[in-house]
């Protein structure tokens, strides 16, 4: 990826108009015409605010030279994608993306990681609002090809893209699951290295970047960020390219989530040598998956049986951009994971209210409506779906619970009685 204009580093000597001519400069290739709205609607509020916003993150973080400014912005948007309630800011940085010279594929191949690291949510969200983004340029998106392959080798090559990625063979991420749920540890494999993360479309270094980027923001990650730092390492993204995503993820993430990062960044450096210098890990055999045919026939049944003309339209929503990730919700979030036959529908549709309703982010708003209907589809009552929120009060404050009772309540208002 070509760099988007000269870097300058900043020095402690730098003064306050200095930081704030040279953000400004940086934030003016990512805004493009309209790079100072923002800032003037902060400014009517909180004018030192709107000040520290340029010199710090624009004069003092993305300036540096470590990362090119597309780089850049794939990180952002990355940590924007993991917080899942600044809309406003991951449209702009989806703009500031293509402004500072990414392509439009990269985009939608983001969301396939994002599948992968922060769950269909995070990607059905930001897919409405980069379709916003293409429409508002007039960009005319040729939808990413979907796969053609009956997904019998799914397995297969999840498994040589993790033995690509760790010395330590497949048990690094597998093997402590594998035991207590081996259909997971198969999932992992299949689904996230096999379907999601062996994809082309971004290099290995916006990919790395962007998990890490995207794991760092959601904090309490440790395992998964040290396993995604060693494959950036092994895939020639360098040191100081991953210290210069973390310290970028203090002005989008929070200080306290970059110091976490930076505390397993540290220990990983740190074993890195010794463990680069073993052979790669034996290969685990690899079993035949089921094929896509099978798995997408049974998610179908449970889709309609559960949302019905609702479910469809979000699968058939991602036409226009990336129709794989429509195959992906029915293939696996309906025909692995909600087909299963070990709890009834109704308890699944529950869990799944409570665990929209518990994250309560903005992304979640639109599904938890989803799953509301689909668990009085499936037998719930009004009073159980009511009591299965309230009972997260303990945990999670009354402020999440209200917003989920009050969207629960309108969802349950536009059913007959």
């Amino acid at each position: 990826m070509m760099a988007a204009g000269p870097a300058v580093a900043a020095t402690g000597n730098d003064t306050a108009d200095t930081r704030y001519a040279r953000g400004i400069d940086v934030l003016k290739r990512i805004g493009g015409a309209g790079y100072d709205i923002p800032v003037k609607r902060l400014a009517e509020v909180a004018p030192d605010l709107a000040r520290f916003t340029v010199e710090y993150p624009y004069g003092d973080i993305l300036c540096r030279p470590g990362l090119d400014l597309p780089t850049r912005q794939i990180c952002t948007l990355s940590a924007l994608i993991a917080n899942g309630s600044a809309q406003p800011q991951l449209t702009f940085h989806l703009t500031g993306f293509l402004n500072a010279g990414g392509k439009p594929r990269e985009l939608a191949e983001l969301m396939f990681v994002a599948i992968a690291i922060c769950g269909y949510t995070a990607a059905i969200n930001t897919v409405g609002l980069l379709r916003e983004v293409f429409k508002e340029r007039n960009i005319a998106f040729e939808a990413l090809a979907p796969v053609t392959d009956d997904g019998s080798q799914r397995y297969a090559r999840g498994m040589a893209t993790l033995m690509a990625w760790s010395q330590k063979g497949p048990d690094a991420v597998t093997g402590p699951i594998a035991k207590v749920s081996p259909d997971l540890a198969r999932w992992v494999v299949e689904v996230a290295y096999g379907d999601l993360l062996s994809r082309d479309g971004l290099s290995y270094q916006m990919r790395d970047l962007a998990i890490v980027s995207m794991l760092t923001a959601a904090g309490n990650r440790a395992d998964a960020l040290r396993f995604h730092i060693e494959a950036a390492l092994r895939h020639g993204v360098t040191k100081d390219q991953l210290i210069e995503a973390i310290t970028q993820l203090s002005v989008y993430a929070g200080f306290p989530a970059a110091l976490n990062a930076f505390g397993v960044a540290n220990a990983t450096f740190k074993a890195w040598s010794s463990d680069a210098a073993q052979g790669p890990a034996p290969a685990a055999p690899a079993g035949p998956s089921e094929t896509r045919e099978a798995r997408r026939k049974r998610g179908s049944e449970v889709l309609s049986r559960t949302s019905a003309a609702a479910g469809d339209a979000v699968v058939r929503s991602f036409a226009d951009i990336a129709p794989d990730i429509g195959a992906l919700i029915v293939e696996n979030a309906y025909g692995d994971v909600f087909g299963r036959p070990q709890i009834t529908s109704k308890t699944r549709e529950l869990t799944a209210c409570a665990a929209l309703a518990a994250v309560g982010s903005k992304t979640m708003e639109t599904p938890l409506r989803v799953h509301v209907n689909a668990a009085l589809t499936a037998g719930a009552s009004r009073e159980e779906i009511i009591e299965t929120l309230l009972n997260l009060v303990p945990y999670f404050g009354y402020p999440v619970v209200e917003q989920a009772v009050r969207i629960a309540g309108e969802e349950i208002a536009k059913r007959p009685t």
